[in-house]
């Protein structure tokens, strides 16, 4: 039989070892603090994405360079390149939300679902991605399943009708805080199926 102190000793040792390989990878989010990382991830008020976006429905596909400038509650999403071959700015209040293509005249409306739906055929959950992009859950909507990652954070997040995949997660930083934020988002719902591929984020205000 096993001595007793050298099953406490083996049993010491594994401890060590194991906080040890943890402190030596970056961007670890221990699973007790999840919750407070959620806490600051939505407490962002200010930030910026730059990247691409995919889209693909039953009927057509393409892809769009995407700058995402989120301010509280105003936001502006500039999308250009071959999506549609038209330049968008969606520009977007607590109010009400602005639509302006090259050669078109501008076209307003209370829900940017709604009129990017009505005006382009195809759906953009934008209220729900001001959370989803950041790597957390809307606050309106029923989540009916949430798995997470190794670390903590959220793989795979069904909410409403759609699914919410994420990869790529890497730190950024805020106020000396570091924050793992997503790289990249795959949302599907029905037969649309999103992919925002994120190359640069900036969170706060910037500098002047």
């Amino acid at each position: 039989m096993m001595c007793p102190r050298f099953i406490r000793q083996g049993t010491l040792l594994l401890l060590i070892l194991l906080t040890a390989a943890c402190a030596h990878r970056p961007g670890l989010t221990p699973p007790e603090n999840v919750l407070e990382h959620q806490r600051q991830v939505q407490a962002i008020g200010h930030w910026q994405v730059n990247g691409k976006l995919g889209i693909r429905t039953a009927d057509d596909s393409g892809s769009a360079s995407l700058k995402w400038n989120q301010e509280a509650a105003n936001y502006q999403i500039n999308l250009s390149g071959p999506l549609g071959q038209k330049r968008m700015l969606i520009t977007g209040t607590a109010d009400k939300v602005r639509l302006e293509q090259t050669g078109e005249p501008a076209q307003e409306a209370k829900s940017p679902e709604a009129l990017i739906k009505q005006q382009l055929g195809w759906t953009l959950p934008v209220t729900q991605l001001a959370y989803w992009v950041r790597g957390v859950p809307a606050p309106k909507g029923r989540i009916n399943r949430l798995e997470q990652n190794s670390i903590g954070l959220i793989a795979q997040l069904q909410q409403g009708d759609w699914l919410v995949t994420y990869d790529n997660y890497s730190d950024q930083q805020l106020e000396g805080k570091t924050l793992p934020l997503p790289g990249k988002i795959t949302a599907e719902y029905q037969d649309v199926r999103l992919i925002l591929v994120i190359r640069q984020w900036q969170l706060g205000i910037p500098k002047q």
